[in-house]
């Protein structure tokens, strides 16, 4: 399942033995929220979700990616990661709630975000365990400026700063 330049709320079921993969990507220029709730609601449900995004100009985005572990034995992940320029703002919130109906889950929650010029970010990996019965859980986040050390290998080797810092937000957002 695939979403291009997302905005609004929606909510997605993953039911028995389902695995489910989704990908996220917003590369056009415009403010918007995008609010999306998974459930997985049964045994061996599995949801992966890969996101990838880039702020420029003074554009606003701010992703909210939630999944709901209700059964027992399911796999989780949020993997998102932008790029943020000029005087833009992109924020990843990303959300794993393990309830007390949920046993042996195993969720991960992964944000990173590079910024550029004055652009800002906001990173808020949260998890949540309800349960005692628990295979793994984790998260993690980074928001940095850009390496100027990168930036400069590409410049000492005849690449401009732009096109430097084009190949740096193409390698790390693949």
């Amino acid at each position: 399942m695939r979403f291009t330049d997302p905005s609004g709320e929606k909510t997605i079921q993953v039911q028995n033995d389902e695995v489910l993969e989704i990908e996220i990507e917003d590369f056009s220029t415009g403010s918007r929220d995008f609010k999306l709730t998974i459930e997985l609601l049964a045994e061996n449900a599995k949801c992966h979700v890969k996101g990838r995004a880039q702020s420029s100009g003074s554009d606003h985005k701010n992703w909210q990616v939630k999944q709901l572990f209700k059964g027992s034995n399911q796999v989780g992940s949020i993997d998102l990661r932008g790029t943020a320029e000029d005087q833009s703002f992109l924020g990843f919130d990303g959300n794993g709630t393990l309830t007390s109906e949920s046993s042996q889950a195993d969720a991960n929650i992964t944000e990173k975000i590079i910024l550029f010029d004055q652009a800002k970010g906001r990173s808020l990996p949260v998890l949540r365990v309800e349960t005692d019965q628990v295979k793994s859980a984790g998260h993690g986040a980074s928001i940095a400026p850009v390496d100027p050390e990168k930036v400069l290998y590409f410049q000492a080797r005849g690449v401009s700063r732009k096109d430097a810092e084009n190949l740096i937000k193409l390698g790390f957002l693949k």
